[in-house]
C-alpha cells in the first residue's frame, strides 16, 4: 500500500495530522481523522466509542504511570499509598479497581507469573 505513495502524499497525511490539536481532550478529533483515512481506504477500522470518559485522579494518574509490566498491583500501590496519603488497604483497593478498567478496555495486558 505504502509503495504507491509519492513523498507529496506522505508530507500532506503528515501535515493534516500536525494540525490537530494533541492533548488530553482531543483522542476523539484525532481518531475521528484516522477512521476516515482508513475508510477511504476501505481498510477495516474499529473505533472505541468512550474515547475520553475516564478521568484520572492524582494516584490513578500516577498509578498509570507507574504500570511498567515489571511491577506487581501491590508495588504500585505501595508507591502510590505515599504521596496520597492513602493506607495500604485503600490503594490496593483503588488500584484493583484502576486495574480492572483498563484491562476491561484493552489498555494493559496481565502476563502470566512465571513460577520458580
Amino acid at each position: 500500500m505504502l509503495e504507491d505513495l509519492n513523498p507529496s502524499e506522505i508530507f500532506h497525511h503528515f501535515e493534516e495530522l500536525t494540525k490537530i490539536p494533541r492533548g488530553s481532550d482531543n483522542e476523539k478529533q484525532m481518531s475521528d481523522y484516522l477512521v476516515g483515512f482508513t475508510r477511504e481506504r476501505k481498510l477495516e477500522t474499529l473505533q472505541d466509542k468512550a474515547l475520553a470518559d475516564l478521568e484520572l485522579d492524582a494516584l490513578c494518574s500516577s498509578a498509570w504511570l507507574s504500570v511498567d509490566g515489571t511491577r506487581s498491583i501491590l508495588d504500585v500501590a505501595r508507591i502510590q499509598s505515599e504521596p496520597t496519603g492513602d493506607d495500604i488497604d485503600e490503594a490496593v483497593r483503588r488500584i484493583v479497581q484502576f486495574t480492572r478498567y483498563i484491562a476491561k478496555r484493552g489498555w494493559i495486558r496481565f502476563k502470566e507469573v512465571q513460577e520458580g
